[in-house]
């Protein structure tokens, strides 16, 4: 690891804003808090149970780094390229990724508490067991992401597209889904109590054994979707477009 990043100094010196100290704190140990490596090469670099909280990744080449376990809370990492980077266990809690590069990007367990993610994307990524609470996923793409038994809840996602998504047992709890494509989404047994599910398209998506408690579904589409199994009482129904493509006004004012 350190004659690699003593190398990749060498080569990135004239280019790169990084500070050098930094970059020989960073080889000498496991731990480089509020270090600036902007704009540096650290491809495939193992950074594994690093300490890099408050750490300067700005427009930094991470591609295939080894970054399970790392501590990356309030890092900033935008425009990071994080292509098949592992990020397995990591802690990204309240960290800047605007414009992040997402692709083969592995993140089981990835802790992302509080992030903006907002337009991210996503899509095919696995995020099994992530912790995504309070993040802003608004209007980001999540198309077949594997987020199975993730934690989502107040998660905002309104607008999001999670066509054919796989959240099987996600506790989305008092997230904001509104008008979100969840169309094909896996949702089963799923704690989607409280949820805005209000002008979301939830055509043939799998909600048997969801937890719909309370939940928001006013001008929703349902059709073809399967409730089997699933819990809706106090749920909240409005021009709402039923399985067998019938209109559920019940709950209208």
């Amino acid at each position: 690891m350190r004659l690699r990043i003593v190398f990749l100094m060498m080569l990135c010196t004239q280019a790169s804003a990084f500070d050098v100290r930094d970059m020989e704190k960073l080889s000498s140990g496991h731990e480089c808090t509020r270090c600036d490596l902007s704009q540096t090469d650290l491809s495939n670099a193992t950074l594994s149970g690093f300490d890099l909280k408050w750490v300067n990744l700005t427009r930094t080449n991470l591609s295939s780094a080894d970054l399970r376990g790392a501590d990356l809370k309030w890092a900033n990492l935008s425009g990071t390229d994080l292509t098949n980077a592992d990020l397995t266990g990591a802690f990204l809690n309240g960290a800047n990724l605007w414009e992040a590069r997402f692709r083969g990007t592995r993140m089981r367990q990835v802790s992302l508490v509080g992030t903006d993610l907002k337009w991210a994307n996503l899509s095919g990524e696995d995020l099994q067991g992530a912790d995504l609470t309070l993040v802003n996923l608004s209007g980001a793409d999540l198309r077949t992401a594997d987020l199975t038994g993730a934690l989502l809840t107040k998660a905002r996602l309104a607008g999001a597209d999670l066509q054919a998504a796989n959240l099987a047992r996600a506790n989305l709890a008092s997230a904001n889904l509104r008008e979100a494509n969840v169309r094909k989404a896996n949702l089963s047994g799923a704690d989607l109590t409280s949820v805005d599910l209000s002008w979301a398209n939830l055509g043939q998506a799998n909600l048997s054994g969801a937890n719909l408690t309370g939940a928001d579904l006013s001008y929703a589409g349902l059709f073809e979707a399967n409730l089997s199994g699933a819990e809706w009482s106090r749920a909240r129904f409005c021009k709402t477009t039923m399985p067998n493509g019938t209109i559920n006004n019940a709950g209208c004012y």
